[in-house]
């Protein structure tokens, strides 16, 4: 951050920035309370330390959001998870790297979804740092100017925020790399199994084909995906035997109709999704209307 921004801070870009982050968290109310302590020891010009007040509140906001983001027994089971050498617990950036991709493996995240974690997770532990110094009040390190209180604000703000749209990214980028995989996995659940909705509808129904209209990754943990999936089955309704047909007392046709499906899969292998892994179910209403 160069110094020509963070002079032209002012208290209303830090107060959208904390906007946008609880955007994240609707039903947070202890972050929401924490980052109202905080904004009130800022504003507070009487006080000599505010800075580093402000300081020791955004590492606890840190704290909260990494524990409640990324516990401890859930970074573990990660098949990433390296116990680091300095200490027994898990340390900030692992916890932050759990935000961005949970359990996919770091391959995954660097070559099938080209994302650059530590672009996302670094500057906010940059700041984390920037925090720690001031938390520890020398006549040195005396945070009370009004720019270096917002500038410290931002960092962390902006560091969280980051991490959240990290987090989205990797979503977003695993939905297309596995678009082709999930596809086909629906197609062969469609045509292995007897879909009730479907064998109804006629004498014979044979699926042609499918497309995927929506793909939402419902959720994403250190062992388990969950894909929400929506889109439309192509089907030939036949009505009669192949002989009726051919002697024109029988007849054929196409029809459409939407279907919803969960399919989970393990972030091990994010890659591995099998008919088997798929929970579909076709909405035939419209054929009865």
């Amino acid at each position: 951050m160069n110094e020509t921004k963070t002079q032209n801070l002012s208290w209303s870009d830090i107060n959208s920035l904390r906007a946008d982050l609880l955007e994240h968290f609707p039903k947070d109310r202890f972050l929401k309370r924490l980052l109202k302590g905080v904004m009130r020891v800022a504003r507070d010009k009487a006080n000599p330390i505010r800075g580093n007040l402000v300081a020791s509140g955004l590492r606890e906001v840190v704290g909260h959001v990494l524990h409640d983001l990324a516990p401890d027994e859930e970074v573990r089971r990660c098949v990433w998870f390296e116990q680091a050498t300095d200490t027994k617990t898990v340390t900030r950036r692992q916890r932050a790297n759990y935000i961005v991709h949970a359990g996919l493996p770091n391959a995954f995240v660097e070559d099938t979804l080209k994302l650059d974690v530590r672009e996302f997770v670094q500057p906010l532990l940059d700041a984390i740092d920037t925090l720690s110094k001031a938390t520890h009040v020398r006549s040195e390190t005396i945070v009370h100017k009004g720019r270096d209180v917002r500038a410290m604000l931002q960092n962390v703000l902006l560091g969280l925020l980051g991490l959240m749209d990290a987090a989205e990214a990797s979503r977003d980028k695993m939905k297309r790399a596995i678009a082709e995989v999930m596809h086909h996995a629906v197609f062969e659940n469609l045509i292995s199994d007897t879909i009730q909705e479907l064998d109804e509808l006629s004498t014979h129904t044979v699926v042609d084909g499918h497309y995927i209209d929506t793909v939402e990754v419902q959720s994403l943990s250190a062992t388990k995906i969950e894909y929400v999936v929506t889109g439309q089955v192509e089907v030939e309704l036949q009505y009669g035997s192949n002989s009726d047909v051919r002697n024109d007392i029988g007849f054929r046709q196409d029809d459409s109709y939407p279907y919803s499906a969960v399919i989970k899969s393990k972030p091990a292998n994010p890659m591995d999704i099998h008919p088997n892994d798929v929970a579909l179910k076709v909405d035939n209403r419209s054929f009865f209307e």
